[in-house]
């Protein structure tokens, strides 16, 4: 009967609203210090870091509350060196605050590598091996021999090179090839390339690049790499054809309309 009337008395209708209220409040404080240590639905959008300075790209990553690790380093001599050249997760990723990301930086000096062995190698098999080793293919020389497109001796900063001499990864490697006899090379297509791609096809052509010229759609390197090629030199013709290691210009824009009309000009000049 006692327990009856207590149930019904104010003094257990009072200890019951104060427990309701201390247990939401335990659980309030519980949510919200889950909240705090792990930032429960909080998300931070990585920032651009590439080709910032590591002290810029540092102080942009504690701004936005991250963390990070250099991961690699390569050397570019196009780029600063200790400048960011890639990150890990990417630019726009939406991650968690403290979440580590992932460097790989432009080291200050070029790894130096032993220099492949290119002599009467065909310039197809010189340019594999170039490229497999880390070189660039520089300007090809082609000059009076019976054998077309065999490797004479390649050249570093104007003086021949051989076997085993020690040259820094990434440098621009010069060919001096034969040229053969009354040999002629059709002009690659470029419209509408890509500067690398443009790059690539006109050297495997067997000709050189000439002057390359942006319009004032690029006004970075990021512009750069992604500009494509609205006119060429030489235009590309089946019945035309130059001699080997002619140079070829290029004239790139990141306008698309003006591509697509340079496509379109370049359909209409092959159906006449």
């Amino acid at each position: 009967m006692q327990l009856k009337q207590f149930l019904k008395s104010r003094t257990f209708y009072k200890h019951l609203g104060l427990s309701i209220l201390i247990a939401g409040a335990l659980i309030w404080i519980t949510l919200q210090s889950l909240s705090f240590y792990t930032n429960h639905g909080e998300k931070i959008k990585v920032p651009n870091l590439y080709s910032l300075s590591l002290e810029e790209g540092t102080d942009l990553i504690k701004e936005t509350k991250l963390r990070y690790t250099i991961y690699d380093s390569v050397y570019n001599s196009s780029l600063p060196a200790d400048c960011i050249l890639e990150q890990s997760p990417k630019a726009n990723a939406l991650v968690k605050r403290n979440r580590n990301l992932f460097l790989t930086i432009n080291s200050q000096k070029p790894e130096q590598v032993r220099f492949p062995n290119l002599v009467d190698n065909s310039f197809r098999q010189a340019y594999e091996i170039l490229i497999t080793n880390g070189f660039k293919i520089g300007t090809l020389d082609y000059v009076d021999y019976d054998y077309y497109n065999l490797v004479l001796y390649p050249k570093f900063k104007g003086d021949s090179i051989k076997q085993g001499d020690l040259i820094d990864k990434g440098s621009s490697i010069d060919l001096v090839l034969g040229k053969g006899k009354n040999v002629k090379v059709r002009t690659p297509e470029l419209i509408g390339k890509y500067y690398a791609d443009a790059q690539e096809r006109i050297i495997l052509s067997s000709l050189n690049i000439g002057r390359v010229s942006f319009d004032n759609t690029v006004s970075n390197l990021s512009d750069s790499l992604n500009a494509q090629v609205y006119q060429q030199s030489h235009a590309f013709d089946e019945n035309s054809k130059i001699a080997p290691g002619s140079r070829i210009n290029i004239w790139l824009t990141t306008d698309s309309i003006k591509i697509m009309d340079a496509k379109a000009y370049f359909k209409s000049q092959l159906l006449k």
